[in-house]
């Protein structure tokens, strides 16, 4: 069974996802044909500015995702950096 993520979820996910690549693509000076899309690539990077508004800044950011571990078991994550930690439900 799949967790559901609501629509507003997926529009937030899918806001994040596209601007840290368009971020990346910005900094790197890189068309995306130079530098495909990879969310593996996009992962980290948003892992290290939320991170990063956390520690430095104190800015929680919310990214909602469902999280399936390799044993197949799933969570709900919100991602709140206010206790330094993600928080899954």
């Amino acid at each position: 069974m799949t967790i559901p993520i609501n629509q507003g979820e997926l529009e937030l996910t899918d806001e994040i996802d596209n601007g840290v690549y368009d971020l990346i693509l910005t900094l790197t000076e890189k068309t995306s044909d130079e530098l495909p899309w990879d969310m593996e690539m996009i992962g980290t990077v948003t892992d290290a500015v939320t991170s990063l508004l956390w520690e430095r800044l104190k800015l929680a950011v919310r990214h909602p995702a469902v999280v399936t571990y390799d044993d197949g078991t799933q969570c709900y994550c919100e991602y709140d950096y206010e206790s330094g930690q993600a928080s899954a439900n």
